[in-house]
């Protein structure tokens, strides 16, 4: 019998303004759907059938967590905690403009040890472009209000490769970003969805070539910091590692709850209702519904280990698929004679290079078919 989930994603849609950057499911703040939104949320998670204290990780994301007001925070993660085992991992995620220290002790008394903030730049004028409303000064000011409260496990979101960016800005940024010191930094360049704001108006991803030789630029800063980039976008200090988001990148189930949230159990992926009234109404209605079987099973196996620093066991695939690695894609020993994968200790993994050309990688290796190149 298939073990059950031990991980849970908790999505809260709201935000105090849209960036212009985001495409995910979100709505500007209202305190009367807040307050309808959460009795709907916890529906949903009674329906999984959670045991107490039986998930590894508890990951709350948005939208903005840390928009809802207090009372309305404080029964969310109280609600939450019971299911968390006892050295469970439990992540919320922050806008600074949000945090108060009321916001810290509320996540300090239930145990939430765990958080994820969304600095993105320091760059003053980049903020007000990418309509963030918090100023660099404040992110000092949001880890000191965590470590007051006993919270020193902390991520911070780094965004490079914006439009009007310069190689002074961008720099910039690496150093401070660098001087933080924090445990854990996630990087992302900017992907330009149709549905933001951003996208409406025109703006373009900036080239390929420019965005490859940032990302070598903060890969070798900050594997000279003590960084370990563990994951393609993901950079840890020793043992600082996301517990929850490598459920996903070792294609692992987890419940997903929440308002147009994901979620991957007992071989099927679904999507939940990406409408406020729907969702309320029926928050156990799934919009979509996907079984994860054959080449699919493949594509996001591969999909998600090869971001991995480690990548994945010979074991491990075998396990799942019946064959080694080499039968089930043909073309592996030619990409690791490319330099484009690499063996260690009976491992399959991306070299730095392969990371590079990760989408290439993939097109490669999965099964040559028609059907199967759509990625």
């Amino acid at each position: 019998m298939p073990s059950l989930p031990r991980s849970l994603y908790v999505h809260i849609p709201f935000c105090r303004d849209i960036c212009s950057y985001c495409d995910f499911c979100k709505l500007i703040y209202k305190d009367a759907w807040a307050r309808d939104y959460i009795p709907a949320l916890f529906d949903e998670i009674r329906s999984f059938g959670i045991e107490p204290k039986s998930l590894r990780t508890i990951y709350v994301g948005g939208g903005t967590p840390t928009s809802l007001a207090d009372p309305l925070f404080s029964t969310l993660l109280e609600g939450l905690v019971p299911l968390l085992s006892d050295s469970g991992e439990f992540t919320v995620e922050a806008n600074p403009d949000s945090l108060t220290i009321e916001k810290c002790s509320i996540m300090a008394k239930n145990r939430v040890n765990r958080v994820s903030i969304g600095v993105q730049t320091f760059s003053p004028r980049l903020l007000t472009f990418l309509r963030r409303h918090h100023t660099p000064d404040a992110i000092k000011q949001c880890l000191e209000m965590l470590a007051n409260v006993g919270i020193s496990n902390v991520n911070v979101d780094f965004m490079y490769a914006l439009p009007g960016e310069t190689k002074e800005d961008f720099e910039s940024d690496l150093t401070s970003f660098l001087q933080l010191d924090v445990p854990h930094v996630s990087t992302y360049s900017l992907i330009l969805e149709s549905g933001s704001m951003l996208g409406v108006r025109g703006f373009k991803e900036a080239p390929e070539d420019v965005q490859a030789d940032m990302y070598e630029r903060i890969l070798a800063a900050f594997r000279k910091a003590g960084y370990r980039r563990y994951e393609v976008s993901n950079f840890a200090k020793p043992g600082k590692e996301s517990r929850h988001n490598q459920t996903y990148w070792k294609d692992e189930e987890y419940y997903g709850a929440g308002l147009g949230a994901s979620g991957y159990v007992g071989g099927v992926r679904y999507s939940n209702a990406r409408s406020l009234p729907l969702y309320i109404k029926n928050a156990r209605k799934r919009e979509s519904e996907e079984v994860v079987q054959g080449d699919d099973a493949l594509r996001y196996y591969l999909l998600t280990n090869l971001r991995l620093e480690d990548g994945f066991s010979k074991e491990d695939f075998q396990r799942r698929f019946g064959m080694s690695f080499e039968e089930k894609c043909k073309k592996a020993v030619s990409l690791c004679d490319r330099g484009l994968l690499r063996i260690v200790d009976d491992r399959w993994a991306c070299t730095d290079r392969g990371m590079l050309l990760l989408d290439s990688v993939l097109v490669d290796l999965f099964p040559e078919n028609e059907e199967s190149k759509k990625i």
